[in-house]
Formats: structure tokens, C-alpha cells, sequence
């Protein structure tokens, strides 16, 4: 009978040993099998109590398929681990292999495939008397191929507590795979500075003496970089630069250092190795010096055949500008002179058609000279950037909605269509005409065809002059219908003799106007985002209300024009300051989470918002959008929630109540730690903001 308790005690004492390395089926929230299969990975067997240990999450993923890092890339969601430990026990945070990218059509996704193990650090207390130590873990992940499934594991994990601990060597190998992969802590100087449309990240050469290659920077924070935007390298004995495309939240520049991994290659022992280092790049600074071109692509010979090939492709290429969507609106100006003109002077209509061509050769030859300013300073921007600026595109979208209720008859600015202001049309149409010629290519640039884009395509491999020659002759191609028809203005005798119909026909072109205008509308939409979108919309409201206004020959009408005037100033400085939607975001808002994250001491950020508060809009744009509150509220690990009003929901009508106040907006703030409220103004600013949060 002893033998065989003695058996039995011997089963029971092992079996923690067997069970240092436990596995868990992963669930699929589609029901089907799961393409991740997890457990939980110890480097010991045996701890003691005021050890720190490692444990980690091993994901063994199905090939095609990846899960995601801390920074998931252009989506995705970061791998998550919530643990459950016997009191006296805490959990660090998830210590991050350096990633993989992962491109998806147009979008870039950071993660890992094949297999990773996620480290975890697990620090036991010195009081800590237990015989056993008993981890569990739930964890949740999003692995994507095509499509993207998100899953999940409760995992658990069993070690003995003893006086003396004892290494498990196959989950120390395990963990120190993951390990391996961990970006090591650099110091070497690093910058990151604005140049014109770029961000340069530019740092000292990591490994002395030896040769690197293909550098990648991977910000930890998504609002740094276009994710999917190539990354062009510069490597000099001195160090690594990299052009990058900013995010539309660091277009104007970085105020605060975005730290983040940088990876590359470097030849050691005749083979190439993988090497990755967290940097943390000074904004505004330049640690090395980069040659003008150190970014141009190489120069390929310029050959007359190939000169002569791309110069008929770049005519094609204007020509089928003409029948783009983008253009056709202000090309229907054009067409409406035309009309107007058909049977006037050959002279006039003539005129007219060479004024056109010099504003579209004029336009087209300044945005070339605008390429090769920026190329000849190492940081060429691409065609069509001038609809890159929100405010240029706010500037456009007023403009064709102001042609458009000059169209409709709203307010006349002189006898000729093809004026834009009283000035112009008082010259007779002829400035008219130059400046729709001007006005058709700002708007025609982004719409190049295929024959257009592969003859700038090549042009910005070739000296200077290539490029201009292209643009000439794309300008002339756009042009080429119109100056035709200037010259052959028979070629309009089917045309009726002027009438009532030229009055519908000028108000039907209106409206597509209005549709350029609800275009560029959406396009402010991908860069400002909804307050963009508000903002430009109030311009048109002003725009309208001055052409009412303006009606009136009256003191109190010019008092009030110069209002609405001010307004237009105003909003068309909202999108300037406007930035895509999604950086500033947060947990929806319940009573219960609230009592949860400050019971465990969390610092907790609550934002009592409605799509209908002028206030609260105000405070998101100019504040709690910005970069300075955005970084404080990472560093400071805060939790937003955000309790969305715009809909009735007495449960938030309470919690507004509870906290004394008489409406929204409403900040209240949770130190860490502490279980009493701070609660902020109505109007806030960033500085206020980021002083609470750290503490201040």
C-alpha cells in the first residue's frame, strides 16, 4: 500500500514537469478549423518565488497566412494576450519579433508568418507560497491570406515552485527563438526631417566597416508613414538615409520622434543577415548629409527614336486627356465659347483658340519646372501633386461650384463665359480663355491616360529637357481639338444660329460643374477626412452666401460680404488643419468598463461626444487630433472611451448628470491609481491635455 501511494504521489508531482509546454487548440469565430495552432511556452520548469521568467505565446500558422504585429500596417489587428495569475504574479507586456511585410494590393500589413513565439516576461512575487504555479492565458489574434478569420485560444500552463528552479531547455529554445528575432536597443543618431512632400529618416551607419543593404523602417505608431509607399534608400559610408511618404497626419512634419524597428541586410562571413534595431529618429534633424540626387533612379540614354516615340505617345497621351472625366467640366467651358462663337469673326475665334493653347503650354511647362526643382533637390514628387494639397482641392472645388451658379444664371461677371472675373471678361474673352486653358490642366494632371503615364514614366528617367518636351507636347494634345476648330470654324456650320436653346445649353453645363466639385469633394474626403469634408462644405456656404450678398449695392450688404468672406478665409483653414479620420479613436463608453479600468488602476481618458456638437468637432480637430495629444496618450498607455451622444442614450444622459455637468462636451480624466475624476473645460486645447495626462 505504500508502494503504491508512493506511485501515485510520484504521477502527481511529475506531471507539472510534462505539462511545462501545453498546447490549445485555436477557435475560429467562423466555426471552420483554425489556421494558427497556439500553446503556452515556458523557459523553466521549476521557478521560485521572486524569479522573472519568460513565457510564450508559439504560433505555428498555416503557410499563405500571417498574424499581425504591434502595428498591424495599412489593417489588421495586433495579437492580444490576457492573463489570468494566481495573486502575486504579473505579467509584462508582449516582447515583439521584428516584423515581416506583407503587401496586399494596395495595402501593406506588418506581421509574421510560418511561426513566431511571442515572449512574454512573468515576474513572481517573493511571498509567493504556492507548491504549483498555474498560468492561463486567452489569447486573440486576426490571421489573414485573401481573406482574414479572426481567432482565439484559452491556453493554460503548469510549473512547480520549489527552492531551486530548473530550466525547461526545449521551451528555452523556443523562447529564445523569439528572442532572437527582438530588435536589439540602438544609440546610434538618427533624424527624420520634412522635405518637401517626403519624410527623409536619416542615421548613422549601424555595422562599421561593413557592407548593409535594403534598410526598412517600421514605425511602431501608424500615424508616421504610407505603409504601402516604396521606401528609397540612400547608403553612404557615413549611414542610411530613406525617403518616405508621410501619412496624411505628417504631411506638415513631425513634432514628436517616432520610434520605431529599422531592419536590414548586412554581409557577414561572405553571407547576408538579418539584423533589426529600434530607433527612435529626431524630428526635424538630418544626422548625415544627402547628395541632392541621392534619390533620382538611374538616367537611361536618350536615344532619337525613343525621343520620338515618347514625344507621339505624349500627343496621344494629351489627346485622350480630353475625354477624362476629371477634365471634361472645364473643357465644357471651352465648348460653350464655341457655341457662343460659331458664327462671330474668324479672327476673335481664332484668337481665342491660340490663348487656350498658351494657358495649357504655360500650366503644363510651370508644373514642369516644378518636377524638376524638387528632383534636382533629391525629393521628386509626383505628376499631378497639386491635388495632393487639401487646399488646393478646396480651392478647385470652390471654384467649379462658383462656375457652376454663374452658369445656372445665379450672378453674371461680364458678357463672355470664359472669364472668371469682371476684369476678364471686360478684356473681351481674351483672358478668359488663357485662364480655362490654366484651369484645364490643373485639374487634367491627375487624369493621365496610359499612353500619357508611360511617356512621363520615361521622361523622369531622362534629362530635364525630355520632361519638358513631354509636357509641351501633352499640352498640345489637350489643346490640339479646340485649336482645330479655332482655325476651322467651318467645321461648326451644323451648329443652329444663336437662339433660346444656347441658354438651356449654358445651364446644363452647370451641372457638370456641381460634379466636379462633389468629385473633389470626395477626394478631400481620403485626405481630411469628415471635418475636411465640414469644413469645405462651409466654404460653399459662404461662397454662395457672398454671391447673394453681393446683389445689393447697400453698406450693410458689403459689411456682410466682408462676414462671409471671413467664413471662406476661416473654413478653407480648417482643411488645411483637417487630417483623415480614424487617428484619434477609442473604446466604446460603458459605466461598467469605467468602474473595471480604474479598479485596476488604469489612467482612463473619457470624451462625451455628438456628431451634432459644433464644440465637440472643434475640440477633436484642433486638439485631440494632434500629434502632441496622440503620442501622450500612447506613452501614458491611456484608455479612450469615447460615449458617442449623437443618438439619444439615457445611460449617458445620467453619466453627463453624474458628473455635474449640463451638456457635452464633457473630458473627464482617471489618473492612475486614482478613483477620482478630474473633469477638463468644455473648450480644451493640447497643451491642457497633454499636462493632465503626464501628470502636470
Amino acid at each position: 500500500m505504500i508502494r503504491f501511494l508512493s506511485f501515485i504521489f510520484a504521477i502527481l508531482t511529475a506531471a507539472p514537469f510534462a505539462a511545462a509546454q501545453t498546447s490549445g487548440p485555436g477557435r475560429s469565430a467562423l466555426g471552420n478549423e483554425a489556421m494558427v495552432q497556439t500553446r503556452l511556452v515556458a523557459d523553466h520548469v521549476t521557478v521560485t518565488p521572486g524569479m522573472t521568467l519568460h513565457v510564450g505565446l508559439r504560433m505555428e500558422i498555416e503557410p499563405g497566412w500571417h498574424t499581425y504585429w504591434r502595428n498591424p500596417g495599412d489593417s489588421g489587428e495586433p495579437t492580444s494576450i490576457d492573463w489570468d495569475l494566481p495573486q502575486g504574479v504579473t505579467a509584462g507586456e508582449i516582447i515583439w519579433p521584428a516584423p515581416t511585410a506583407y503587401p496586399f494590393g494596395p495595402l501593406m500589413n506588418y506581421g509574421y508568418g510560418d511561426e513566431v513565439v511571442l515572449p512574454v516576461p512573468l515576474t513572481i512575487g517573493e511571498d509567493f507560497d504556492g507548491r504549483f504555479l498555474e498560468i492561463r492565458a486567452a489569447a486573440n489574434w486576426l490571421v489573414c491570406e485573401e481573406v482574414c478569420i479572426p481567432e482565439s485560444a484559452d491556453l493554460d500552463l503548469f510549473l512547480t515552485v520549489s527552492d531551486t528552479a530548473s530550466p525547461d531547455n526545449a521551451g528555452a529554445a523556443l523562447i529564445q527563438s523569439g528572442l532572437d528575432r527582438v530588435p536589439s536597443e540602438s544609440d546610434l543618431s538618427a533624424g527624420i526631417a520634412r522635405s518637401a512632400s517626403s519624410l527623409i529618416l536619416t542615421l548613422e551607419r549601424p555595422e562599421a566597416g561593413r557592407m548593409v543593404r535594403n534598410p526598412a523602417f517600421y514605425p511602431y505608431a501608424d500615424t508616421v508613414i504610407n505603409h504601402a509607399s516604396e521606401q528609397v534608400e540612400y547608403i553612404s559610408d557615413d549611414g542610411i538615409a530613406l525617403k518616405l511618404d508621410p501619412a496624411p497626419e505628417a504631411r506638415s512634419g513631425l513634432t514628436w520622434a517616432p520610434q520605431g524597428v529599422l531592419t536590414y541586410e548586412v554581409q557577414d562571413g561572405g553571407e547576408w543577415t538579418t539584423r533589426a534595431i529600434v530607433i527612435t529618429p529626431e524630428p526635424g534633424v538630418k544626422v548625415i548629409d544627402v547628395r541632392q540626387d541621392a534619390f533620382a533612379g538611374p538616367m537611361l540614354p536618350v536615344t532619337i527614336s525613343g525621343l520620338a516615340v515618347t514625344l507621339f505617345l505624349s500627343l496621344i497621351g494629351g489627346l485622350i486627356l480630353n475625354l477624362m472625366p476629371c477634365v471634361f467640366p472645364v473643357l465644357s467651358i471651352k465648348a460653350l465659347g464655341f457655341v457662343e462663337r460659331a458664327h462671330s469673326a474668324p479672327g476673335e475665334l481664332r484668337r481665342h483658340g491660340l490663348l487656350f493653347l498658351a494657358g495649357v503650354l504655360v500650366t503644363f511647362l510651370a508644373l514642369a519646372a516644378i518636377l524638376l526643382t524638387f528632383k534636382a533637390i533629391g525629393d521628386p514628387i509626383g505628376w499631378g501633386f497639386q491635388l495632393q494639397n487639401p487646399v488646393a482641392v478646396g480651392i478647385l472645388a470652390l471654384i467649379f461650384f462658383a462656375i457652376g451658379l454663374n452658369l445656372v444664371g445665379l450672378f453674371e461677371v461680364g458678357t463672355s463665359l470664359q472669364g472668371v472675373g469682371g476684369r476678364w471678361a471686360n478684356l473681351g474673352g481674351d483672358a478668359g480663355a488663357f485662364m480655362t486653358g490654366l484651369l484645364a490642366v490643373v485639374v487634367a494632371a491627375p487624369c493621365i491616360g496610359p499612353f500619357a503615364a508611360g511617356a512621363l514614366g520615361l521622361a523622369f528617367s531622362q534629362p530635364g529637357f525630355v520632361l519638358v518636351l513631354v509636357s509641351l507636347m501633352l499640352g498640345l494634345g489637350l489643346a490640339l481639338p479646340y485649336l482645330i476648330l479655332s482655325f476651322y470654324p467651318s467645321l461648326l456650320k451644323w451648329l443652329p444660329r444663336p437662339g433660346p436653346w444656347m441658354t438651356r445649353f449654358k445651364q446644363f453645363l452647370a451641372f457638370p460643374m456641381f460634379g466636379a466639385a462633389i468629385w473633389l469633394v470626395w477626394v478631400l474626403s481620403m485626405q481630411g477626412g469628415p471635418q475636411g469634408v465640414l469644413m469645405l462644405l462651409t466654404g460653399f456656404l459662404a461662397v454662395a452666401f457672398l454671391v447673394w450678398v453681393l446683389k445689393f449695392p447697400v453698406l450693410l450688404a458689403r459689411i456682410a460680404a466682408a462676414a462671409g468672406a471671413l467664413v471662406l478665409v476661416i473654413s478653407l483653414f480648417g482643411v488645411s488643419r483637417s487630417t483623415v479620420a480614424g487617428e484619434y479613436a477609442g473604446e466604446p463608453w460603458s459605466q461598467d468598463r469605467v468602474d473595471m479600468l480604474v479598479a485596476e488602476g488604469r489612467p482612463v481618458f473619457i470624451d462625451f461626444t455628438a456628431a451634432w456638437c459644433v464644440s465637440c468637432q472643434f475640440n477633436k480637430q484642433m486638439t485631440l487630433n494632434s500629434p502632441q495629444v496622440l503620442n501622450a496618450f500612447e506613452e501614458n498607455d491611456v484608455v479612450v472611451l469615447i460615449a458617442d451622444w449623437t443618438n439619444r442614450d439615457d445611460r449617458i444622459a445620467a453619466a453627463i448628470r453624474g458628473y455635474g455637468a449640463a451638456g457635452i462636451p464633457l473630458y473627464v480624466y482617471y489618473a492612475p491609481g486614482s478613483s477620482e475624476p478630474q473633469i477638463l473645460p468644455p473648450i480644451i486645447n493640447t497643451r491642457l491635455v497633454v499636462e493632465t495626462v503626464n501628470g502636470g
